[in-house]
């Protein structure tokens, strides 16, 4: 009996490290750019320029790509990048080496490793946004925020 609680005990302990052990990132700083979800088409487009559209999709000449939210086509659902030239909030951009992530933002809430691909996540402070950080051979080949 002894051994089960302490067993139990252990255990709730590193589920409660577990749950402040997760990133904090505030809602505000998930974005490319300056441009997150949430924000305006027209913000958009004053930032990066006009667009080239197809359906949901915005496709600007700096290589951000927008999705739209389908619902409201005047707020940005989804913004993308996967060339070099614009950056987060904190400065991580396309090049970006891996280490730089983690120094900005802490530890992700969640990475996923799959075929010589990393994937760094995290999610806002209100779980209402998430921000994905692509890595490929110790640089970031692609930043992604979206609603969650």
């Amino acid at each position: 009996m002894k051994k089960n609680l302490l067993t139990m005990a252990i255990a709730g302990a590193l589920m409660f490290g577990a749950f402040f052990c997760t990133a904090a990132v505030s809602p505000d700083v998930i974005n490319i750019g300056g441009i997150g979800p949430g924000s305006t088409i027209e913000s958009a487009k004053a930032k990066f320029g006009q667009a080239n559209q197809a359906g949901d999709d915005l496709y600007f000449s700096n290589g951000v790509h927008i999705e739209f939210e389908k619902y409201n086509p005047t707020i940005v659902d989804e913004i993308e990048i996967r060339t070099p030239g614009v950056s987060t909030s904190k400065g991580i951009a396309i090049g970006s080496p891996e280490a730089k992530i983690t120094k900005a933002y802490g530890q992700p809430d969640k990475i996923d490793r799959d075929d010589g691909e990393i994937e760094y996540t995290y999610y806002s402070t209100d779980y209402s946004k998430k921000m994905e950080f692509e890595v490929v051979n110790g640089a970031v080949v692609k930043i992604k925020c979206q609603y969650k």
